[in-house]
């Protein structure tokens, strides 16, 4: 078992609820055939292994269950578009309640208005990564590969190789950290901000300027000591890019208290991000197992992805992504930030606790934007 696959399995537990990972993808009216649809869903199970398992507890262990079983696919019908978003929470909640559940759901809503084929998934066994893949799998059904499980096998053994010490010396460095307060189990607008332009002449990676500009907003709204932002990081194994499976890790990004805030700051934490990379697979649980004051708690999470193609091939009828209105906020901190790259610009979403955090989204927000606009419009990247 992974450290991500541990993680998720213990928050499970804590919280009686299972982190998930989701997907509506929308057609009109009656173009969907339930049959074609749950064709592909079975095909998409029996490709990918990771969705058979489960993760249990017997007397204090965890452990991957093998439980091959059937897709959890049924036709649900909504009175009307507008009420399509309230059957999805309820659909999620349900599968996020269900601890001992199957590792993917999905249900056709069918409206008067349109379609709506919602996929629920355990995160514990699938990553951003995985999630391109089943939706490229979704296009038609495929003969399932024998040799899939002893890749995934192999994939889970290729990822757990790493090395403490960098972390260890890091979070020393960093100082005293704070622990997120009690965690919210209500549901929470997201929050949108105008886009921010990618300046013609910028060359390299935008994905540190994003760190740095939330680090940055988090000082302006004076969160205390030391800044943590964690961010998936699913480096693979290029052998291994086409199994589905949670081969995710939780990176953190910090922000030491007394960082310098002068003109070459950007370019400063740049360079220590690329510090930071050179380590990203040691295991998160490791890390918050390290001899300091970290508990795995961190001040945000940040979601960070690039556009796909605008429709979705399922079951030959091309489909439309729809992005969530509104969630619950990450157990391990108080806000998540998505940046989404489109063509050039950066789409930026918000999700925060306001009552946990003690500012508002729309403040935030605002800082956040100025910092990313400011950072990506000064310097050229710099690596090391």
């Amino acid at each position: 078992m992974l450290s991500a696959q541990l993680a998720f399995g213990l928050d499970a537990q804590r919280s009686g609820r299972r982190g998930t990972v989701t997907m509506l993808l929308r057609t009109p009216a009656s173009r969907l055939s339930t049959e074609d649809v749950r064709q592909v869903l079975r095909s998409v199970v029996l490709r990918n292994p990771a969705l058979s398992y489960r993760i249990r507890f017997s007397r204090g262990e965890a452990y991957a269950e093998w439980c091959p079983d059937e897709c959890d696919f049924a036709e649900v019908h909504s009175a009307s578009e507008e009420s399509v978003p309230e059957c999805q929470t309820e659909i999620v909640e349900e599968f996020e309640a269900s601890l001992d559940g199957p590792a993917m759901a999905a249900r056709l809503i069918r409206s008067p208005e349109g379609d709506n084929l919602l996929l629920v998934l355990d995160h514990a066994l699938v990553d951003e990564q995985s999630m391109l893949l089943i939706k490229r799998q979704l296009a038609a059904p495929s003969e399932p590969d024998e040799r899939q499980r002893d890749r995934y096998k192999a994939a889970i053994i290729d990822r757990k190789a790493s090395d403490v010490t960098f972390w260890a010396e890091r979070l020393e460095r960093a100082g005293e950290f704070d622990r997120v307060p009690g965690r919210t189990t209500r549901v929470i607008p997201i929050e949108s901000f105008p886009s921010v332009a990618i300046p013609p002449s910028f060359r390299g990676s935008l994905f540190p300027y994003v760190l740095f500009s939330i680090h940055r907003a988090l000082r302006d709204v004076a969160e205390p000591g030391p800044g943590v932002i964690g961010y998936p990081w699913g480096g693979r194994n290029a052998a291994y890019a086409d199994v589905v499976g949670c081969f995710m890790n939780t990176v953190v990004s910090l922000d030491p208290p007394g960082s310098r805030q002068e003109p070459d700051a950007p370019g400063d934490f740049v360079r220590s991000w690329y510090r930071e990379v050179d380590h990203a697979d040691v295991p998160f649980t490791t890390v918050t197992g390290l001899d300091s004051t970290f508990s795995g708690s961190v001040t945000a999470m940040l979601s960070y992805t690039h556009a796909g193609a605008p429709t979705v091939d399922v079951a030959g009828v091309p489909a439309v992504e729809v992005t969530a209105r509104d969630s619950r906020p990450p157990e391990v901190c108080k806000l998540l930030a998505g940046v989404t790259v489109r063509d050039e610009e950066l789409r930026l979403r918000l999700l925060l606790d306001e009552e946990i955090a003690g500012y508002g989204a729309r403040e935030f927000g605002a800082r956040w934007r100025h910092w990313l606009t400011t950072a990506i419009s000064s310097l050229p990247e710099r690596k090391p």
